[in-house]
């Protein structure tokens, strides 16, 4: 018979009823330990959800800063080049019409009257190197400037294309940025959530723990020493999971102190020389699809729909998994982790 919650423990069940999203809150909040529990659950298993959600679009937006930084690179590189293909057409053009002015007149040598116009130190910076006094000195300053405005007109459309591809990449890093900020606010919520329910159960009398832990315990016992671990890297993967056995669950947590549920199973993979994705659902895209009859040890076990948590099964009827806040890697029997949706066989 399941005893009802204390006065104390009832009102910080409803605060944290209150802190719920709006569908959930019209909900009538847990007046008993199991209830209390099961709202515990489903905070859990929700939280592990947008987890997963905010692990994946880090993942996007990492590449997405590079190739905003690159683009950014890019348009300065671009923009300072157009500068300097503007000054050579500016200088070119000047060239061209120093020499129509000397040479329309019917006067002596060009070069002559250039100089004597300007100065040799102030020509020669005008002129910006020997390439235009050797245009100027042998009649091709048009020619020359006429290269000078093709080059300009290719380098500002260099400057555009570069301008263009930079705010594309900003307009796409910026989106994402924005969705993972709105995935990690759903995430802070839902932890704030987490800590007012677990504070209500840390609250709860010795007989309501008592029989929630009866109520808790799986059917069922196995002992690392009874695992048989198989030969090669699926062994090997096995044998590192367990070995985390009692290490704290940490969201994005990869080890070695603590690890979330996809971090325990790519790090354990990763031991044995087998690299894995990062995130559940993708994980749950690699190997080989088996049906529950036929799991073996090392298969990896998916869970709800979209999946968002996974277990790397010890034998045909447990696994080792992170489960989720508060608790610790523990083996738990297959089928009452939560509904099974995808077995895969890595090796």
């Amino acid at each position: 018979m399941v005893r009802s919650l204390s006065a104390a423990v009832v009102g910080i069940a409803i605060l944290a009823a209150d802190l719920l999203a709006p569908a959930q809150a019209q909900a009538q909040p847990p007046t008993t330990a199991a209830g209390l529990l099961a709202h515990y659950h489903d905070l859990s298993r929700a939280a592990e959800l947008v987890n997963e959600q905010l692990l994946e679009v880090q993942q996007r937006l990492a590449p997405l800063r590079r190739q905003s930084a690159t683009a950014r690179a890019q348009q300065v590189t671009a923009r300072a080049a157009a500068d300097r293909a503007r000054v050579h057409a500016e200088t070119a053009q000047e060239v061209d019409r120093m020499l129509a002015t000397a040479g329309g007149a019917g006067q002596q040598d060009p070069m002559t009257v250039l100089v004597s116009g300007v100065g040799v130190d102030e020509l020669f910076d005008r002129l910006a190197g020997a390439s235009l006094v050797e245009a100027m000195t042998d009649e091709r300053g048009e020619h020359y400037a006429g290269q000078a405005d093709a080059a300009l007109r290719q380098a500002q459309q260099a400057e555009a294309r570069a301008t263009r591809a930079q705010q594309q990449a900003s307009a796409a890093e910026t989106a994402v940025a924005t969705e993972a900020a709105e995935v990690q606010r759903r995430k802070a919520d839902l932890n704030r959530q987490i800590t007012e329910v677990r504070t209500a159960l840390d609250h709860l009398s010795p007989d309501d723990r008592a029989l929630l832990a009866a109520s808790e315990a799986p059917g069922g016992v196995v002992r690392t020493e009874d695992v048989l671990l198989p030969h090669g890297a699926t062994g090997a993967a096995l044998a590192f999971a367990l070995a985390q056995l009692g290490r704290p669950y940490l969201w994005g947590a990869i080890g070695p102190k603590a690890y979330d549920c996809s971090g325990l199973v790519q790090t354990s993979y990763r031991a044995a020389g087998i690299g894995l994705p990062r995130v559940s659902r993708q994980q749950a895209t690699i190997g080989v699809e088996v049906p529950r009859n036929q799991v073996r040890a090392g298969d990896l076990v998916f869970y709800y729909n979209p999946i968002h948590h996974v277990a790397i099964a010890v034998d045909g009827s447990f696994a080792v998994h992170a489960p989720s806040f508060g608790e610790t890697v523990q083996l738990s029997p297959i089928d009452a982790i939560g509904p099974v949706t995808t077995i895969r066989r890595i090796l």
